[in-house]
């Protein structure tokens, strides 16, 4: 664990909630397993966006085309298993091994990142651009969707953009399924949030 409040301490830190919810969501069945996968939807969506339009937008100019291309399709591959994955019934037989499909990918996409961005971004920037971005970083999530959007997922510039908007629109589409009592495609067990 890093010290402070630098975008590689924060992405760490989101990395390791995302990998303790997913052992959350295989834990638990019912109507936990939903709230749990909840959760693991709005950490994963929030953090690829933050990431996308933060992260992404720095290693695009300190990293090898190559790399950063291929950090973008893991990015996309983990919107679209994430997109799926939220469509499957939490209570089905699919739902543990595509939760397993999900969480390979993003292991994939975080490794990648942890052992290629991460130095790249610790030995480019200083201490002061490392901790504006972590405050960057920490704004963007904050403000990101909380369902996937995969025609984004990659994307920096379409992310910065649209990423507001699709935020409104998931925050709308939540309260929306909680006011009627119903659950999202796919949620069977509760209203989102």
């Amino acid at each position: 664990r890093l010290p402070g409040d630098t975008i590689v301490a924060v992405l760490y830190e989101q990395h390791a909630r995302i990998r303790d919810q997913f052992d959350a969501v295989a834990a638990t069945s019912g109507p936990d397993r939903a709230d749990a996968f909840d959760t693991l939807r709005e950490l994963i969506a929030g953090h690829q966006a933050a990431e996308d339009v933060v992260l992404r937008m720095v290693t695009d100019k300190l990293l090898p085309a190559g790399l950063t291309r291929a950090s973008t399709e893991e990015e996309q591959a983990v919107a679209r298993e994430l997109a799926d994955l939220e469509r499957t019934d939490v209570q089905g037989a699919q739902f543990l091994p595509r939760l397993r499909l999900l969480e390979e990918a993003f292991e994939l996409h975080a490794a990648h990142e942890e052992s290629e961005e991460f130095p790249a971004v610790l030995a480019e920037l200083s201490a002061h651009e490392q901790e504006e971005l972590g405050h960057w970083m920490k704004r963007a999530s904050r403000i990101a969707p909380t369902h996937p959007h995969p025609a984004l997922a990659g994307h920096p510039v379409a992310e910065a953009v649209a990423a507001p908007f699709a935020s409104l629109y998931d925050q709308a589409r939540d309260r929306l399924a909680a006011a009627r009592g119903k659950t999202d495609p796919g949620r069977r067990g509760r209203a989102s949030r």
